[in-house]
């Protein structure tokens, strides 16, 4: 997952629990009252925090610490930011050593390979807890898509916790296209208006390859050198998307067509391997094949140097990875969008982002302190920070309440610095969509399932979609794909 860069300073964190609280006598009252945890106990948090959040994620746990006095934390990263394959392997290594953490960040899929080995901890008793769980307006407050997807494995209960999420939105090249009048190309679009950010922010799928992306193309050509709106070479395309795999499981999601499920024997079951998909994957490669789209599959690469060199007009990419999206050395405004979504059906986008989970260590204060700290980690305060901080969704829908978020989206009207606005835009965009993600589900194989889904994407978009076997083709390269994630699932 990309970086985000610093933007805005850390602010102050409340603290949570047992902090020190003033009596009627105006003194201090003895941090043991209030503590939950009594007796000294030790967790470790393996997390993904690099440099640039380090610091961040470290204040919290200092704050932790002086709430729940008997508790001690290591926070810990021993192969760098990013590497979840690598610290899963760490970690399963340790099950057999009894050296792992108890609190780890992690993506659902890592989650699914402890709980087979039976070391992740269901949070369902300490959620529950009328004590220290989250009930009533505070329960409500976490956003439901992060929260269920702790639910969605294949055994009943909660075995994640959100932290780090994200999603994708549309971002492009606003200071060309708004006020880009296409009219002459295709009158239809925006009722012959010119382009607008309300026209931009409601795309469907057809409308973008059917209309917008034929008429752009056809105006460029139109141009002299001087006045191209985009520099088209044999690797550009209008539109670009920096996830194969997301691309895939967004189309079949959206249009309903099917990706996976779990059976009622709590086994994994492939869905993708039908005619919709099949038919909506041939248009996309009808549109790479016209110009007008590409991939980081069929890039072999971010597509975000495709955004910035004005090689492409669109990107779809991470809320997280905006500065990605930025070229400081020759700038742009930055339109920030929700997804394109299917004509007559509602819009969604992915829920995406490292989790965390809590490892049994066979001892109950081990776990409920690993569980105490996610809570202080992600109390409306912390988790508004966290938004602010690295560019990841405040997890709770009060996070976007805060003064300090509202004032991060209010852009001063003298403001010129063109990154600050595109952070704000991405802010405010972020707090319209949190509500409309969705999650897939996650079993063994799950993972396979997506890899897979990625290449068959990146294959079929490099057809050549003018072929008479083109539809052969696509068929065959689909029952491949399912039948790799099928015997995976068989055995």
């Amino acid at each position: 997952m990309k970086k985000n860069t610093l933007y805005i300073l850390l602010i102050p964190f409340i603290l949570a629990g047992c902090n020190q609280q003033q009596n009627g006598d105006d003194e201090p009252k003895k941090e043991e009252e209030n503590c939950i945890i009594k007796e000294d106990t030790s967790i470790d948090f393996l997390c993904m925090a690099d440099q640039y959040y380090h610091d961040a994620l470290q204040a919290m746990v200092d704050d932790f610490q002086k709430a729940e006095p008997h508790v001690k934390v290591r926070l810990y990263n021993p192969l760098g930011s990013g590497n979840y394959a690598a610290i899963e392997k760490i970690i399963v290594s340790g099950f057999f050593k009894e050296d792992y953490p108890d609190l780890a960040q992690c993506y659902p899929d890592n989650v699914v390979k402890y709980l087979a080995q039976g070391y992740a901890v269901n949070i369902d008793k300490y959620l529950n807890n009328a004590d220290y769980g989250l009930v009533g307006e505070e329960k409500d407050d976490y956003i439901s898509a992060f929260i269920k997807e702790g639910q969605h494995y294949s055994v009943s209960g909660i075995y994640s916790l959100p932290f780090c999420k994200s999603t994708e939105l549309m971002y492009y090249n606003a200071s060309v296209l708004i006020g880009l009048d296409l009219s002459a190309f295709n009158n239809s679009i925006n009722n012959g208006q010119p382009l607008s950010k309300e026209y931009l922010d409601n795309l469907t799928w057809e409308e973008l390859f059917d209309n917008l992306c034929p008429a752009i193309y056809d105006y460029n050509e139109a141009q002299d050198n001087d006045h191209k709106i985009y520099n088209k070479t044999d690797k550009s395309g209008i539109f670009t998307i920096d996830s194969d795999e997301n691309f895939f499981i967004t189309l079949a999601s959206q249009y309903q067509y099917g990706y996976t499920h779990i059976n009622d024997d709590g086994r994994g079951a492939i869905d993708f391997n039908n005619q919709n998909m099949k038919d909506i994957v041939k248009k996309m490669s009808v549109a790479f094949d016209a110009g007008y789209l590409q991939t980081r599959g069929t890039y072999d690469d971010y597509v975000s140097s495709l955004f910035t060199s004005r090689r492409a007009l669109f990107t779809i990419s991470s809320t997280a990875g905006l500065s990605y999206n930025y070229n400081e050395k020759n700038p742009f405004a930055i339109g920030v969008a929700k997804i394109p979504h299917p004509e007559g059906k509602d819009y969604s986008s992915i829920n995406q982002g490292p989790s965390v989970c809590i490892l049994d260590h066979k001892d109950e204060n081990r776990s409920l302190a690993a569980y105490l700290l996610w809570k202080h980690i992600t109390n409306k305060s912390n988790s508004s920070s966290w938004a602010l901080e690295t560019g990841y969704m405040g997890i709770r829908n009060s996070s976007y309440q805060t003064e300090q978020y509202k004032a991060a989206i209010n852009v001063k009207e003298d403001e010129t610095n063109l990154y600050k606005i595109a952070v704000a835009d991405n802010l405010k965009k972020i707090a319209e969509v949190k509500d409309s993600t969705f999650n897939t589900a996650i079993f063994r194989g799950s993972s396979n399932a997506r890899t897979e889904a990625g290449e068959l994407m990146k294959e079929c978009l490099a057809l050549n979609s003018g072929d008479a076997e083109i539809d052969n083709k696509i068929s065959d390269l689909f029952q491949a794909h399912y039948d790799k994630v099928d015997s995976y699932l068989q055995k």
